[in-house]
C-alpha cells in the first residue's frame, strides 16, 4: 500500500467517528429516512403532525400556488382600497373649472297665473268656493254623519246629558255655520270654546249663540273628520287623505305657478302620542306633523304632503334616494315645463341636480358639505372672508360653490353661471354676494311666507286628536290659497277682512252691516243684564269722493258744548244726526 492510499483510507475513518459522534449527541434524528419512501424530502412523520399541520398545509397551499383564506381577504381589501381610490380620481376629473351655457328651457309664462273665469266679479265667498268646493262639503257631511252614528251605536255607558246619546244628523247650512264660528275663532282669544257661548261678560259673544248652541257645537267638533266610506286600514293617513287630495286638486286646477317654486317642510304643533311625531329643533314648533310643501315663491301652496313614518313593507329604495323621490313626486305636475325649483340642503345633491336637469327643470339652493359626488377640491378648500370657488360637472351644467362670508356656505345650481355680483341688502348697504345665493335668497322665502299668514289666525284648537288639527289645517290652507287669488284677481284687502267676509257668508248674515250686527242680534238672543239693549257704536266719518286727504275730520260735539276746540275723524253710527265725537271719553259722556 502506497502513502497516497493510507492518507485517504485515515481521513474516511476521522469522517466517519465524526458522524458517529453527531448521531449519538441527538440520539436519532427524526427526519431521517430509512429507505421505506424512497428518500422523499418532503415526509414528515405522523408522530410529528401537530396542530401546527394545518399551518405547515398552508405554507405547502402557497408555494404550491393556492391562496388561503386570509391571503383573499387581504388582496380584497387591497383591490377595494385601490378602486375607492380609483372612484375618487375619476370623480374628481370630472369636475372642470369651464363655464358653458345654461339651458334655456323656455318657460311659457303667459300660462301662468289665475284660471278662474270672471274672478273680477266675483265675491270672497265665491272665491272660497273654488277650493273648498261641493266636493269637500260632501264629504265632511257623509263623515260626520256616518260617525255621529257610530257614536249612538257603541256600547260604552252614556249619562243622561252625554252629547253622543242622541245625534242628529247635520245639514250643509248647519255645516257652514260650524265652519264660519270655528274661523271666526282662530280671530278671537279665549282660554276655552264654551265660553264663547255663554253669557259670561269677560267673554260675552253674541254672534255665537245666534249661530249655533254650545252643545250642538261641540257635538258637531267630536263627529268632525273626514274618512271615507271605503279606505286603506294599513295608510296611516286615512282619516286625512281624501280631503287632502281634493284640497291640492282644487289648489293646482285654478292657478297656474310662475317660473320660480320653493320646497320645504312645515311643522303643525302636535305634542300628543303620535307614532310619525317629529321634532325639529330650528322650528319654532319644534314637536308636531311635518308637511313637505310646494309653493310659489310668492306664498302660494301648490302641492303639499305628510309625513307619516318610515313604511316597513316599502321596498328599498334602487338608485334613488327617498329624498329624490319626494322631490319628484312634489313636483310631479310642473315637471318638463322649465320650471326652476329652490329647495335648502335637506333636499339637493348632485344627483338630483342631475335628475331634474332631464325632466327640463333648474334647481338651486344650499348644499350639505358631506353629500356623495361634492367635488372635494371645493369642499375641502379653506377660504378667507370674501372669497369665492366653483366647480362644473362635465358634460352637464351642475355648478358647486362656496362662498365664505361669516361662515362657509355651500350651494349648487343649474340655472346661474357661478360668479360674484353686487347686491343692496334693505338699508341700502351694498354687497358682493354670488349670484346663486342672491337668488336663493329672492325666492326661497314661500314657505315662510305662507306659514306666517297661517299663524296669524289660525283655526286648530288643542285635541288628542291628530287629524283633527289636520283638517283644520287644510281649512287655513285653503282660506289662504283663495285670498291670494282674490288679492290678485279682485282688489287689495286685509287677510282679516277677507276672512270675516268668507264667516258673514258662512253664518248667513251677508245682509247685516258692519258695527250693527249685534244690535239686530238681540232680538234673537236673549240679552244679559249687564248688556244694555240699545248699544252705540264709532265709526269712520266717510271720505268725499274728490278729497285728496285720507280722513276727514270735524268738531266735536262734546268738546264744543264744553267751549273746546277739538276735531275728530270719528263719529256714532246709531244716532240719527250721527254726532262727530272723540272716542274717549266725549263718546260716553254723550250718550249719558
Amino acid at each position: 500500500m502506497d502513502r497516497q492510499e493510507e492518507e485517504r483510507l485515515l481521513k474516511w475513518f476521522e469522517e466517519s467517528d465524526d458522524n458517529n459522534i453527531a448521531l449519538s449527541e441527538s440520539e436519532s434524528d427524526p427526519y431521517s429516512d430509512d429507505g421505506q419512501f424512497n428518500g422523499d424530502s418532503d415526509y414528515v412523520p405522523d408522530s410529528f403532525r401537530s396542530d401546527s399541520g394545518s399551518e405547515r398545509q398552508s405554507e405547502e397551499n402557497n408555494r404550491n400556488g393556492t391562496e388561503s383564506e386570509g391571503s383573499n381577504q387581504d388582496l380584497e381589501e387591497n383591490e377595494e382600497e385601490n378602486e375607492s381610490l380609483a372612484e375618487n380620481v375619476a370623480a374628481e376629473s370630472i369636475w372642470e373649472e369651464v363655464q358653458t351655457e345654461i339651458p334655456n328651457f323656455e318657460f311659457d309664462s303667459t300660462q301662468s297665473g289665475i284660471k278662474i273665469v270672471g274672478i273680477e266679479n266675483m265675491s270672497p265667498i265665491d272665491v272660497f268656493r273654488q277650493i273648498w268646493n261641493n266636493d269637500v262639503m260632501n264629504l265632511l257631511l257623509t263623515s260626520i254623519n256616518t260617525y255621529g252614528a257610530k257614536l249612538l251605536n257603541t256600547n260604552r255607558p252614556k249619562t243622561r246629558n252625554s252629547r253622543s246619546r242622541e245625534f242628529k244628523p247635520i245639514t250643509e247650512s248647519e255645516l257652514n255655520k260650524f265652519l264660519g264660528s270655528c274661523i271666526l275663532q282662530g280671530m278671537i282669544k279665549v282660554p276655552i270654546i264654551r265660553k264663547l257661548f255663554s253669557y259670561n261678560p269677560f267673554y260675552y259673544h253674541p254672534i255665537f249663540l245666534h249661530v249655533l248652541s254650545g252643545r250642538r257645537f261641540e257635538q258637531i267638533l267630536r263627529c268632525f273628520n273626514a274618512t271615507p266610506a271605503v279606505f286603506d286600514e294599513q295608510d296611516r293617513l286615512h282619516k286625512v287623505r281624501s280631503l287632502l287630495d281634493l284640497v291640492k286638486q282644487n289648489s293646482n286646477s285654478v292657478y297656474s305657478p310662475c317660473e320660480a317654486l320653493s320646497l320645504d317642510e312645515s311643522m303643525l304643533l302636535f305634542r300628543g302620542r303620535l307614532v310619525f311625531r317629529q321634532y325639529i329643533r330650528n322650528k319654532k314648533s319644534k314637536y308636531g306633523i311635518k308637511f313637505y310643501e310646494l309653493t310659489t315663491h310668492e306664498g302660494y301652496i301648490l302641492n303639499l304632503e305628510i309625513y307619516h313614518g318610515r313604511d316597513r313593507n316599502q321596498p328599498k329604495p334602487g338608485k334613488t334616494s327617498k329624498t329624490e323621490e319626494l322631490v319628484l313626486r312634489l313636483l310631479g305636475p310642473y315637471l318638463n315645463k322649465g320650471h326652476h325649483v329652490y329647495m335648502d340642503n335637506f333636499y339637493n345633491s348632485v344627483s338630483l341636480s342631475s335628475k331634474l336637469l332631464t325632466y327640463k327643470t333648474h334647481s338651486t339652493g344650499t348644499l350639505r358639505v358631506d353629500r356623495r359626488g361634492n367635488p372635494a377640491v371645493v369642499i375641502k378648500k379653506k377660504l378667507r372672508k370674501g372669497e369665492h370657488i366653483w366647480r362644473k360637472k362635465q358634460n352637464i351644467s351642475v355648478y358647486v360653490s362656496k362662498w365664505k362670508d361669516k361662515r362657509n356656505v355651500c350651494a349648487i345650481t343649474t340655472g346661474y353661471k357661478p360668479k360674484m355680483i353686487t347686491v343692496r341688502n334693505k338699508y341700502g348697504v351694498e354687497k358682493q354676494k354670488p349670484c346663486e345665493i342672491d337668488g336663493y335668497n329672492r325666492h326661497m322665502s314661500g314657505i315662510d311666507k305662507s306659514d306666517q299668514m297661517l299663524s296669524y289666525y289660525s283655526c286648530p284648537r288643542k285635541t288628542i286628536r291628530w287629524y283633527k288639527k289636520v283638517l283644520f289645517r287644510l281649512l287655513n290652507i285653503s282660506l289662504w290659497n283663495s285670498y291670494f287669488l282674490y288679492t290678485r284677481g279682485v282688489k287689495k284687502i286685509k287677510f282679516i277682512e277677507f276672512r270675516e267676509a268668507v264667516v258673514r257668508s258662512l253664518i248667513e248674515i251677508e245682509d247685516i252691516v258692519d258695527g250693527r250686527v249685534f244690535v239686530k242680534l238681540q232680538a234673537s238672543i236673549k240679552t244679559p243684564k249687564t248688556v244694555t239693549k240699545q248699544q252705540h257704536f264709532l265709526e269712520d266719518i266717510p271720505v268725499p269722493e274728490n278729497y285728496t286727504k285720507a280722513h276727514v275730520f270735524l268738531k266735536c260735539r262734546e268738546c264744543t258744548r264744553n267751549k273746546k276746540r277739538k276735531e275728530t275723524r270719528y263719529r256714532c253710527e246709531t244716532c240719527p244726526d250721527k254726532p262727530a265725537l272723540c272716542p274717549a271719553p266725549c263718546f260716553k259722556f254723550w250718550h249719558q
